[in-house]
């Protein structure tokens, strides 16, 4: 009769495995995502949508300069303004762009702009606010 020699492995030593190598996936994918201009924010003001405020939502955009006229944008606005936050396009110029946010129209720098918008995670934005970032 052969013995099975005991190795040491446990149960669920391969969940931990996939558990690291799952975690390493997505860190090199965020990664390479942010190289590309992928971004996340917390807007303070802007838009708001069906789901809530943008003060209780995280904003994920690309960073890029080239804007078109409906497309929404995550920007810088003016200083008394709460930054960032969540507008529509309505005019581009070679350096400044119109935009409206919840209630008012604005002329902003083209520098200002921090990219378009790709989506919305609603009600995150309050756990940032309560940790206060």
């Amino acid at each position: 009769m052969e013995t099975l020699a005991y190795t040491g492995a446990r149960r669920g030593a391969g969940l931990k495995d996939n558990t690291k190598r799952g975690i390493v996936f997505t860190v090199i994918l965020l990664v390479v995502l942010f190289a590309l201009g992928l971004r996340i924010e917390h807007p303070k003001s802007g838009l708001k949508n069906a789901l809530g405020s943008a003060e209780s939502s995280l904003a994920v955009y690309w960073h890029h300069s080239k804007l078109s006229v409906g497309e929404k944008v995550v920007v810088m606005g003016s200083v008394q303004t709460k930054n960032p936050m969540l507008a529509i396009v309505n005019n581009v110029s070679a350096d400044s762009v119109d935009i409206q946010t919840d209630g008012a129209f604005e002329r902003i720098p083209m520098k200002n702009v921090r990219g378009s918008l790709v989506m919305v995670f609603p009600f995150i934005g309050m756990l940032f606010d309560a940790i206060g970032l």
